[in-house]
């Protein structure tokens, strides 16, 4: 059984398949963040990969667990996925892991390594668990992160923004308003 996830608009896609390490999207509330990173986050942990989706509250990620619930039904039909609903946690058959991280506790996502981190509502979640709590989890794979939100004010991720638009090897960002999404 294969995992069938949404396909991504071009827009999407040339974000998805940008090499960078640090990928900063900065796009209006309808644009398709949550499409394009739960459709990473998935099919990045349902090949094998540590993947968390940090949000700023418990109930922030209420909207994409029930989606990666609906969409991985078929494979814990089948064996292939075994879903905690009291952890928000999936396991796949093939060693993949995806979670969800609320940064309301950033402590609950210390100790963790992952190869993918998306940030959603990035905007939203304090500096500090970015910088002290986060980051840290990405380096036992060289992994990388993806910040998503809509701008809140000239905070860190406004800053993180910022150093995405000059020429670098680490850092990239994007923006765009939600009319970009047909």
């Amino acid at each position: 059984m294969t995992l069938l996830l949404p396909k991504l608009r071009r827009d999407q896609t040339s974000v998805a398949r940008h090499p960078i390490k640090t990928q900063v999207l900065s796009m209006g509330r309808r644009w398709g963040k949550t499409v394009l990173g739960g459709a990473l986050s998935l099919g990045c942990a349902s090949q094998g990969a540590r993947v968390a989706w940090v949000v700023p509250t418990y109930k922030n990620g209420r909207p994409l667990w029930r989606w990666a619930e609906n969409t991985v039904a078929a494979l814990k039909k089948t064996g292939q996925a075994d879903v905690s609903r009291a952890e928000r946690a999936m396991q796949f058959s093939g060693g993949g892991f995806l979670g969800i991280y609320s940064m309301d506790n950033e402590d609950s996502i210390r100790g963790e390594a992952f190869h993918l981190v998306i940030v959603d509502e990035a905007a939203r979640v304090p500096e500090d668990a970015w910088t002290d709590a986060i980051m840290p989890t990405l380096a036992d794979f060289d992994g990388r992160a993806i910040l998503i939100s809509t701008p809140k004010g000239k905070n860190w991720f406004w800053k993180e923004w910022l150093r995405g638009q000059t020429p670098n090897e680490h850092v990239k960002s994007w923006q765009a308003p939600t009319a970009a999404n047909p």
